[in-house]
């Protein structure tokens, strides 16, 4: 013999089911905003912690690093160009008595002057950069060649032999400026006929140490 519940039973189960089910749609509803706000404020703070640990972007500076003592950024003028190189000055340093390399140390004569530059070779072809062809100038109107040995002593480039098509390098070049000297402008050129750049900085006072 098989068992057939009758119409009744059926329809109070039916009755039982759906008032369940519209109790906890009631819970999910009253309970949807305090969820939804609480999700938001942690998207929110989430967003304020990510702003907050990153900081404004420097451009054209990428690398955002620390500032080392008395370097300062330098104003977003750039970028300057001499044929097919691309330059901006990205931050700079004087005042410097003494330089200190991993082999070595050097004190200056004056003082150290440090510029930081970024370099791109806006070409399909490779072309070579000559630190030696870089100077700071003075206010004074005298031009200050790189010094050799501060380059060999923080191991810093004083030729680039091959800058490829869109390639970007950073590195910092030294200067042995006289003491009661104020550096005002940096000049380059790309060693293969293209007119000297010249890009004005900061004048300021540099403390001596």
């Amino acid at each position: 013999m098989t068992f057939r519940p009758a119409r009744r039973d059926s329809v109070v189960a039916l009755a039982g089911v759906l008032a369940g089910a519209a109790v906890a749609t009631a819970i999910a509803v009253a309970a949807w905003p305090a969820a939804a706000d609480a999700c938001s404020a942690e998207t929110a703070q989430g967003s304020s912690k990510t702003a907050s640990a990153t900081g404004p972007t420097l451009a054209p500076d990428p690398v955002n690093e620390t500032l080392r003592p008395k370097e300062v950024v330098l104003p977003s003028e750039g970028p300057y160009t001499s044929g097919k190189i691309v330059l901006v000055p990205l931050r700079l340093t004087c005042g410097m008595s003494t330089i200190i390399g991993t082999h070595g140390e050097e004190q200056a004569n004056g003082q150290y002057c440090m510029i930081r530059v970024a370099l791109t070779d806006d070409d399909t072809f490779t072309h070579t950069f000559d630190v030696r062809k870089t100077a700071l100038t003075t206010t004074a109107g005298a031009s200050i060649p790189v010094s050799y040995q501060a380059q060999e002593v923080e191991r810093q480039p004083l030729q680039l032999p091959e800058v490829g098509r869109s390639d970007r390098y950073e590195f910092d070049i030294y200067y042995d400026v006289p003491r009661d000297a104020t550096v005002n402008g940096f000049t380059f050129n790309d060693g293969e006929g293209g007119a000297t750049a010249r890009a004005p900085l900061p004048v300021r006072s540099w403390p001596f140490s």
